[in-house]
């Protein structure tokens, strides 16, 4: 297979993560070997394959309380700069300047993921440095959540044509 996984051996720490389990998909022409952080329970999926994309993403849980759309509030403003990276809006810098062939920020109804893909190695350490930062140290400025957080809602939501 394409990934050598002789260094990963079940319940031996790699830089603080254990290997779970790993296993072959071969309707995909994968090899995934599934990671658990000790420290902090973060889970670790790895997926290799023959693909010049380098692809990674964080997956958080963001499971609402209401319907105040925090999440997507939460994923725009994370991405308005970070402590690393305190210009505003990196993200959108690397969009112009990067080589990835995909980066995205999602969020659906119980889970927000910041993915990005490049087929050059200096590029994906570039990208990685610049997702991590914006995930797990975002500045959270005021100013981010006024420019993100707003919505428009009709006086009279049973009324159509109500301002």
């Amino acid at each position: 297979m394409i990934w050598n996984l002789e260094h990963l051996v079940p319940n031996r720490l790699l830089h603080g993560f254990k290997l779970r389990r790993s296993f072959e998909v071969a309707e995909l022409r994968l090899l995934a070997a599934e990671l658990e952080h000790q420290k902090s329970g973060a889970k670790f999926l790895h997926l290799a394959r023959d693909d010049p994309n380098k692809t990674f993403s964080v997956q958080l849980r963001t499971i609402p309380v209401d319907d105040s759309g925090v999440s997507h509030i939460l994923e725009h403003v994370v991405l308005c700069g970070s402590r690393k990276y305190p210009c505003h809006n990196p993200f959108m810098k690397m969009t112009h300047r990067s080589q990835a062939t995909f980066m995205n920020a999602l969020t659906a109804t119980d889970w927000t993921m910041y993915p990005f893909s490049t087929m050059n190695n200096t590029d994906f350490q570039n990208l990685l440095k610049v997702y991590l930062d914006a995930v797990f140290r975002p500045k959270l400025e005021e100013l981010d959540f006024m420019q993100e957080g707003w919505r428009l809602e009709p006086e009279d939501i049973e009324n159509m044509s109500s301002n």
